[in-house]
Formats: C-alpha cells, structure tokens, sequence
C-alpha cells in the first residue's frame, strides 16, 4: 500500500520531469544513470516508473486540472480502488445493465449488496431519469454506477440528465459513478462537473477511443479531495515504463489520435450498413462495437459457436432478457468484411 510518508526530496523532484533526471537517485534500489546524460531506453527501464508527465499531458488533453486526475492500470483498477474506498460507509449499489461484468464481481468482493435496473434493449430510450431517481429511493442506493454512453444499447445521456442524476444523488448523499470509457466516439463528457460536485467520480480508459487496450492505462477524474482521498491507499506504481513512453508519444500526436477515432467511427457505419443489408437489426452508436440480434429462429449461442469453429469470436453468452443478442468489435473494416463472409454462411 502507499504509504503516507513523503520524502521532501521526492515530493521536489516529481514537481518537474526534467528536474528528475538531474538528480543522481540513491534513495531506491534502481539501475541508475550518470547525472545530466541523454536519456537512453537502459535509463528509462532502470527505474521505478513515474507518471508526473503523463498525468500533466492527460489533463492537458482532457481540457481538466491535473490535480482531478488520477491513472490506474486500467479502468478495471480504477473500478477496483473506488469500490474498495467506499466498502466501509456505503453498502447499496444500483446499476444500469448491461455494464462491465467487473462491477459487479468487485462489488460482491467488498461486500455491496447490488440491484440492476435493466435497460431494454429494444426500447433503450424508453429509460428515463424519473425512472432512475424512483430506482435510487426504492433500493435505497448509496452508490448510483451509470454509463454513457450505455453501450451496446445506444442510451446516450445528455449533460443536463446527467446533471440532474447528479444533484439528486447529492441531496441523498448517493455516490455517482459515471463510466465515459466510450467518451470521445459520439457522446458528450460530463468531466467539468466534477468542479462542483464531489459526489461525482468519472472513469476513462486509453483503450476504447484511443484504440490502445494493451496499454492498460485507465484513469479518473474527481474531484481534488477525492483524488487525495484514493492516492493515500492506492500502489505507488502500478503503471509499466512502456505503457507511459507509449502512451506519451500517443498524446503528443493528436492527427493519430484522431485518425484512430475515425478509424472506430468507419468500422461501425460499415458493420451497420452491412446488417441492415440484411434486415438484420444492429445497434451501438457510440462505442467501439456492435451489438445485433439473432434472426431466422437461430440462437445467438449456434451462431456464436459456429463463428467460433471457424476462428472467429464474438461475445453472445448474455443472461436474459440480452440471451438473443451478439456483440463485436468494430474497429477494422477488413476484419468485418470476413466476419460477414462467414455470417452469410450461416444465416
């Protein structure tokens, strides 16, 4: 765990990336480099990570204060921190389903009792901020998860819905958690409101619109006393050397950034156009996949099954009332092309 002490020289030295290779550093059990030399890879891999200028360089992106921002090895560590933090005061927590089966395990982990409150997926805009305050009074929930854009079920929240969940589950210190991790790829941020209200806690990943999941590198944005709160617990290094230079240089590039998004963008038009060809109904606006329903009396697990036989994998083991319906990635159009060419097959 981290631990509260922190040494003055260390706290100097992180103030500035530069400042950090001028000092000779001693005080770990490091590699080590001569002072004032260029920066080579046995350098940088010979010490402990740090993530001072890639949380400046986020932030910066993001268009927030680095100190409302903290990173995880992933959303899934982001998840994990949050729920461990609030174990011991909140017990009730509400979610909108389908969401990342990891909020549920981790909340069966740290004790949470859990209630779903299902979005159908035939009439995902039939959902209505009413509907959700009188879930959070029935269930008596202290911890409200939501994530927008609700992905694969195209619930788009807008600001002011989110705004107003929000300042309820103030009035009722309920805890709100805002998953963004398809943010960026067709839904608007709720990221400012974290300025005003500290019951407000929003997570997002590097891997859905940045396209970069083998990074692991998820993050937070809060507000400062929360953040304070969660870097007092939490591993002082979690994140790897490679996955901070790469992710560096990935940031510095905003035409690759952008080309990725578009990339995700196309792949999806073009999946959906290939479905409704075939009278198949699809959905997922806003993410990096998407989801479609089964037709002429074949189930999604033969159809899943068969594509699985012939090299392809797609998700479709879902509990009702999702049991009818496969998702895929949509992030290559070339790949799709094949998938469609063995779902043809089938169908």
């Amino acid at each position: 765990m981290r631990s509260n002490f922190k040494h003055p020289i260390i706290k100097r030295l992180r103030k500035s990336e530069n400042d950090f290779y001028r000092y000779l550093r001693l005080h770990r059990a490091e590699f080590g480099h001569s002072i004032n030399k260029k920066k080579t890879d046995t350098d940088y891999y010979g010490y402990y990570p740090d993530v001072t200028k890639l949380i400046k360089k986020l932030s910066i992106h993001l268009k927030i204060q680095d100190k409302n921002l903290i990173l995880g090895l992933g959303a899934e560590s982001i998840i994990k921190d949050i729920l461990f933090f609030f174990s011991k005061t909140k017990k009730n927590i509400g979610f909108l389903s389908p969401n990342y089966f990891m909020y549920n395990i981790y909340s069966k982990l740290f004790g949470y009792k859990s209630y779903d409150l299902k979005i159908n997926p035939e009439k995902p805009h039939n959902l209505n901020v009413i509907e959700i305050k009188r879930f959070l009074i029935k269930k008596k929930i202290d911890i409200f998860l939501i994530v927008n854009p609700s992905h694969p079920f195209e619930k788009n929240w807008s600001l002011k819905e989110i705004k107003e969940i929000i300042k309820f589950c103030k009035k009722k210190n309920i805890i709100v958690i805002v998953d963004e991790v398809y943010q960026g790829l067709g839904s608007k941020t709720s990221k400012k409101l974290v300025y005003k209200y500290e019951n407000l806690l929003i997570i997002g990943s590097f891997s859905k619109n940045f396209g970069l999941p083998a990074l692991r590198i998820g993050y937070l944005i809060s507000s400062k006393k929360n953040i304070e709160f969660l870097e007092s617990f939490r591993l002082a290094i979690e994140l790897p050397a490679h996955s901070i230079r790469i992710a560096l240089d990935f940031l510095q590039r905003k035409q690759k950034i952008r080309a990725s998004i578009n990339q995700i963008i196309n792949a999806r038009n073009f999946a959906h156009k290939e479905f409704k060809k075939r009278n198949i109904k699809s959905f997922g606006k806003f993410g990096n996949s998407v989801t479609f329903k089964s037709i002429n009396h074949i189930s999604a697990k033969k159809i899943g099954n068969f594509l699985k036989k012939n090299k392809i994998l797609v998700n479709y083991n879902y509990e009702k009332p999702f049991d009818n319906f496969i998702n895929l990635t949509t992030t290559n159009i070339n790949n799709l092309k094949i998938f469609f060419k063995k779902l043809d097959q089938i169908l």
